[in-house]
């Protein structure tokens, strides 16, 4: 029999061996000492083989009776139960039919419609910044990222110098899924801008003393989360946004998904422009459409439209 904190370093030890990220790997972490500690404090149970379906139910019992986390938070963990248990399955700890996550379901979600930034909103936080000095160019061209293409802000701040070619950029998105992003014309002027003013802003500074990543702070440095998120922040105030918005990035990526939906975009070429796993996450950005919305996006691509009669 093997112990669960064992399996949980191995499992630790495989992820950064494949090449997680960084994150992705505390998070799992955080939810399977969670889940270990109840299985061993509450259950006594000790042995990863020893836990049953039934055990994998008390600790999702035990998650909601909490009464601090929403469905979407719970369904995480069972997520990362999934991924451990099929990781013992793989290293033949345990026998397919044995892994108690086979028939474990997601909770049901509640099936939010997602409020995000107007047209009207993103042209002001946008044209709220200034173009008068090297931050100032940074950070309008941050915004523009953010809004024309539904990046991710870690996504945002990983990005090297040697990702970014003439007409797309290479992103490292989650679970270590690579894909690309375009570079619409407007972007790629201010990308310009912002880089011939890194050049000149940095050019007293030695080489081995400016860090690699595209979007720098005024040390050189990789730009942090933080930071990007504070810019949106003010700059949002200024605009005058609706309280009902948060005014976080992840807002900027839901108003990228519904405005490609209103243009007419596919689900899955959208899935794929945001590095989904699978269209069903995409798909809930319909609910944030309004019914006129799908009717005009249906007369645009009606399959007649086309066709001489």
């Amino acid at each position: 029999m093997s112990r669960i904190n064992e399996l949980i370093d191995d499992f630790k030890l495989n992820q950064e061996i494949q090449g997680r990220k960084k994150e992705y790997i505390t998070g799992c972490m955080y939810r399977l000492n969670r889940w270990m500690e109840f299985t061993q404090t509450t259950l006594e149970v000790e042995d990863a083989e020893a836990v049953t379906t039934l055990h994998i139910k008390k600790y999702i019992q035990h998650c909601q009776s909490r009464g601090k986390e929403a469905n979407i938070t719970i369904n995480g963990h069972i997520a990362t139960l999934k991924v451990f248990y099929q990781n013992l399955v793989d290293e033949e700890y345990i026998d397919e039919k044995d892994n108690p996550m086979r028939r474990i379901k997601n909770l049901k979600e509640e099936k939010r419609v997602i409020i995000t930034f107007n047209d009207e909103e993103v042209m002001r936080i946008i044209n709220d910044v200034r173009e008068e000095t090297y931050s100032n160019l940074r950070d309008k061209l941050i915004l523009i990222m953010l809004f024309d293409t539904g990046i991710r802000v870690s996504e945002l701040c990983n990005i090297k110098n040697y990702d970014v070619s003439r007409t797309n950029i290479l992103i490292h998105g989650k679970g270590s899924k690579e894909r690309l992003i375009y570079i619409s014309k407007i972007m790629r002027r201010y990308m310009r801008r912002y880089e011939e003013a890194k050049v000149v802003r940095f050019k007293h500074k030695p080489e081995d003393e400016i860090e690699d990543f595209y979007l720098l702070d005024q040390c050189a440095e990789k730009l942090s989360r933080s930071r990007i998120n504070k810019i949106l922040k003010e700059h949002c105030k200024n605009a005058g946004v609706r309280k009902e918005v948060r005014c976080s990035p992840h807002d900027c990526r839901h108003y990228f998904a519904q405005k490609q939906l209103r243009n007419g975009i596919d689900i899955y070429s959208l899935s794929r422009l945001m590095g989904h796993f699978d269209t069903q996450i995409t798909s809930k950005y319909l609910r944030g459409l309004e019914q006129h919305d799908i009717l005009e996006i249906g007369k645009v691509y009606s399959p007649l439209n086309k066709v001489k009669i």
